[in-house]
């Protein structure tokens, strides 16, 4: 295969007592997709800060086309042809797509001064977006768009980056059927470029799709590395030492009780339209849509973060006003966002203070919180979810995106609420991990609390919920129960228009 574009060579890190990566040697050859696959955790996030620039090893060397090299920033990783497409966004909220895109390629007029050349900015955007079937405004404000958008505009910057060496850490997670093609169109013609890519993922299903070789990582250390098309999806699940016959989707028949929460004729920022439901006592109530539906929007009106145009929400028969978050808590409804980074963790503060964060009254002794208690019960939660390392000091920034996850799921289950809106609370989180959250979804509801599942993740709909919404530009379109729900009818009901 030639001299390997990347390679590191006994890579060592220590991050903690409880973690470090040992002796890590991998390859990645120019026109080559290498998956990187393992539970949270296992080392995966460590090695791509390791090749980005963010953090440095104790030991071991790098090597770019043969050559050994020193990558101590993120700038010189850049330098040196590599490019990360990071789970989290790094994207600039009030600027337009565009100038996101083009940011550190910009399209320069050479004068006295040196000015962007606005018009073959948005042009060559315009163009890119109409090879990947991109539909997005260019000149729209990245703070405007959804999630998966915002996703989608993060491979545009990577593809036009001229980078040799890209990274994608974990690109599909918040992506439907439609957005996955986007970006395996675009990686395509990344191989097509000769450009050497590092895919991190937990789907098997995509490794198969569209990786040449993968490796599996487990506890900090390489387990082996092999040939896709020499491999089967059952000697992959064997390799991740995935139990055979583990439940999935641990779910149980319990009995749906009243209704507590009905919306009524919801309308909301010019997408909601007459949206009407109800959630009964004990039920997994799941909602799903492809991207711009409006699910994300959905939650956040019934949580209080974006008005209402129309329309009300009753709380166990009684209307109730629902302006803020501080309001939607108060009536005991909570929300785990879909964006943990800009929503949710506090990735300064350390494990403890992130869990425990909103339910401090919990824990108050007249005027002082009662440590001790705290310390234990968080403990009790980190031990419920897997939370790894789990230390109650480790600064939560230092975690994986999955760990970082389950602490946002943990934090909200100890506020005991009542109503639990869940936006894509697995998005990023390997098998085992998503287990440790659906066994968490089924105590609440054993325990009388009900759940707004919202996911792009039509299996995980399915395999969870008693009762099934579809939205498709912004209404229901559909309502199937349990029993009668299918992967078709539900794609079906996503795609049809609304009138």
């Amino acid at each position: 295969m030639g001299i390997p574009k990347l390679e590191l060579s006994n890579i060592n890190k220590c991050l903690s007592d409880a973690f470090s990566l040992i002796d890590v040697s991998l390859d990645l050859y120019p026109g080559e997709v290498h998956a990187l696959i393992g539970e949270n955790g296992s080392g995966k996030s460590t090695v791509i800060k390791i090749v980005s620039g963010v953090l440095k090893p104790n030991s071991g060397v790098i090597f770019i086309d043969g050559s050994a090299v020193s990558i101590d920033s993120v700038s010189t990783a850049k330098l040196n042809g590599i490019h990360c497409v990071w789970q989290d966004l790094t994207l600039y909220p009030n600027l337009t797509v565009a100038e996101n895109i083009f940011m550190e390629y910009p399209h320069s007029k050479k004068k006295l001064f040196t000015t962007v050349n606005s018009f073959k900015m948005y042009q060559d955007c315009t163009a890119i977006f109409n090879d990947f079937g991109i539909n997005i405004d260019p000149r729209t404000p990245v703070g405007q768009l959804g999630f998966a958008q915002k996703q989608l505009i993060e491979m545009v910057r990577a593809y036009v980056s001229n980078a040799e060496i890209v990274i994608f850490d974990e690109p599909s997670a918040a992506f439907t059927s439609s957005e996955k093609d986007i970006l395996f169109r675009i990686i395509r013609s990344l191989k097509k470029n000769n450009t050497a890519i590092f895919y991190i993922t937990h789907l098997i299903d995509e490794i198969e799709l569209i990786a040449d070789r993968f490796t599996v990582m487990h506890q900090g250390k390489i387990i082996g590395t092999q040939s896709v098309s020499n491999t089967t999806k059952e000697d992959i699940i064997r390799m991740l030492s995935v139990p055979a016959g583990r439940n999935r989707y641990p779910k149980l028949n319990l009995p749906i009780g009243e209704v507590v929460m009905s919306v009524k004729n919801l309308s909301a920022a010019n997408i909601l339209s007459s949206i009407n439901f109800e959630v009964h006592k004990s039920e997994i109530l799941g909602i799903t849509g492809l991207m711009g539906s409006g699910r994300s929007l959905l939650a956040q009106c019934l949580f209080g973060l974006t008005p209402t145009s129309s329309g009300s929400i009753e709380l166990n028969g009684k209307k109730q006003k629902i302006n803020s978050p501080e309001d939607a808590i108060t009536k005991g409804i909570a929300l785990v966002p879909e964006d943990r980074t800009a929503s949710s963790i506090f990735g300064c503060l350390n494990l403890e203070n992130n869990v425990t964060v909103s339910s401090l009254k919990r824990f108050q002794h007249y005027k002082y919180l009662h440590n001790q208690t705290m310390t234990a019960v968080t403990g009790s939660y980190i031990n419920k979810l897997s939370i790894r390392p789990g230390h109650l000091d480790d600064l939560l920034e230092t975690y994986s995106g999955g760990n970082q996850q389950k602490a946002t799921v943990a934090r909200w289950i100890m506020s005991r609420s009542k109503i639990y809106i869940l936006d894509e609370p697995t998005r990023g989180v390997d098998v085992a991990s998503k287990t440790d959250i659906y066994n968490s979804i089924i105590d609440l509801v054993s325990k009388g609390a009900s759940v707004i599942l919202i996911s792009s993740d039509i299996d995980e709909i399915l395999g969870m919920c008693d009762r099934v919404l579809v939205l498709a530009e912004g209404k229901i379109t559909g309502e199937f129960q349990r029993k009668e729900a299918t992967k078709e009818a539900i794609m079906y009901k996503s795609t049809i228009r609304s009138n």
